[in-house]
């Protein structure tokens, strides 16, 4: 079971960013807070929680899948032309976000590659 924070998005009142999983979820009942200036941002909706869910698992699989996809391409017509861009260039170029408003301003949450790299990260320093 994945349990590392998939998701970040920027905090509107300090323009930090806030890390969070799905899982958080649930257990703090949809509720996330910016551990930087302790807003608090209500995730408790239940199609929104889906659909969140829905852009995790959506993430994981073209990630999971990169073996297969990195054999395939996209073909893009121009006119009578057709360009293949190789699924190998967009995974490298994939910058997967939810556009969502909250209140009355928008919201990016964005999916994380790697987060396990950021661990990592933290434990050299």
């Amino acid at each position: 079971m994945q349990t590392t924070h998939q998701l970040q998005f920027k905090c509107q009142q300090c323009e930090k960013m806030v890390d969070f999983s799905v899982f958080e979820l649930d257990k703090k009942h949809g509720a996330v807070c910016c551990p930087h200036c302790q807003l608090l941002y209500d995730f408790s909706d239940e199609t929104l929680t889906r659909q969140l869910r829905q852009f995790e698992k959506l993430c994981l699989q073209i990630q999971q899948s990169e073996e297969i996809l990195s054999n395939s391409s996209i073909g893009i017509y121009l006119g009578d032309r057709e360009i293949k861009i190789p699924y190998k260039i967009l995974l490298t170029r994939l910058n997967s976000t939810l556009e969502l408003v909250m209140g009355k301003k928008p919201l990016t949450i964005l999916f994380r590659i790697e987060p396990a790299l950021d661990l990592k990260e933290l434990n050299q320093n």
